[in-house]
C-alpha cells in the first residue's frame, strides 16, 4: 500500500494529551490518524457540501491558528495516497485551512469532559442522553472496539445532529482556530460582521 508522509501545526499541548493517551491505549498515532482521516474525510466532505470558506474568513481562522501554534508544522506522519489526495481535494474545494481540521479532529477525538459539556454531549452514551434509536454498543470487548475504531465520533456525531441538525465539522467550538467553517458575520473587520453587530445593537 502506497503512502505519502503528511505534516500539520497543532498547539503542543494538546498534542501531548492526545499522544498519551493513544500511547496508554497502546495505539501507534500515525496508523490511527491515517484510518481516522479515511473514517472522517467523507463526513467533513458532506459536513461542508456547497459550502467555501472565504478569503477573509480563511484569514482570521489561520491567523487565530497561529496565535496559539508554532509557524511550522510539529507533526509528521504517513498516510495512504488517496486519503491524501481527498485531504487536498476538499481543503481546496472548500478553501478550509487543513491545520484547524486536524487540530478539531483531535480535539473532538480527546472529548475532554470540558468539550462535552460546552456542546451539551452527555459524557455517557446511554439512550437516555441519546436518540433511542442509536445503535447500541457491543457487550464484546473485542466486538466494542471494533465498532469504536469503524466510527469513533458515531455517538458524538449522531447527537450532535439530533440535538442542534449541524455537521460535526459546522457545530461551534470555542476555539476560532478549530473553525473548518464560519460565516463572514462572525469575522471581525468584514463587512457582513459589522452588519451583524450593528444589528445586535438595534435588537
Amino acid at each position: 500500500m502506497s503512502k505519502t508522509p503528511i505534516s500539520f501545526r497543532v498547539p503542543e499541548t494538546l498534542w501531548e494529551r492526545f499522544t498519551a493517551q493513544t500511547s496508554a491505549l497502546f495505539l501507534s498515532y500515525g496508523p490511527f490518524l491515517d484510518h481516522m482521516l479515511t473514517v472522517e474525510l467523507p463526513h467533513l466532505q458532506k459536513d461542508l457540501q456547497g459550502k467555501r470558506l472565504s478569503l477573509r474568513a480563511k484569514r482570521y481562522v489561520s491567523g487565530e491558528l497561529k496565535r496559539v501554534v508554532p509557524e511550522k508544522p510539529n507533526v509528521n506522519f504517513s498516510v495512504r495516497r488517496e486519503t491524501a489526495e481527498l485531504l487536498r481535494h476538499i481543503t481546496s474545494e472548500h478553501n478550509i485551512v487543513r491545520d484547524a481540521f486536524f487540530c478539531r479532529l483531535l480535539v473532538l477525538l480527546r472529548s475532554t469532559d470540558a468539550v462535552l459539556k460546552y456542546l451539551d454531549v452527555p459524557r455517557h452514551a446511554t439512550d437516555r442522553g441519546l436518540s433511542a434509536g442509536l445503535e447500541e454498543m457491543p457487550s464484546s470487548p473485542l466486538g466494542a472496539m471494533e465498532a469504536v475504531r469503524d466510527d469513533p465520533l458515531f455517538y458524538i456525531r449522531e447527537h450532535i445532529q439530533d440535538a442542534q441538525g449541524l455537521g460535526l465539522y459546522l457545530v461551534g467550538l470555542p476555539a476560532s482556530y478549530l473553525h473548518c467553517y464560519v460565516e463572514d458575520e462572525f469575522v471581525p473587520g468584514t463587512g457582513a460582521n459589522r452588519r451583524f453587530q450593528r444589528l445586535l445593537a438595534q435588537l
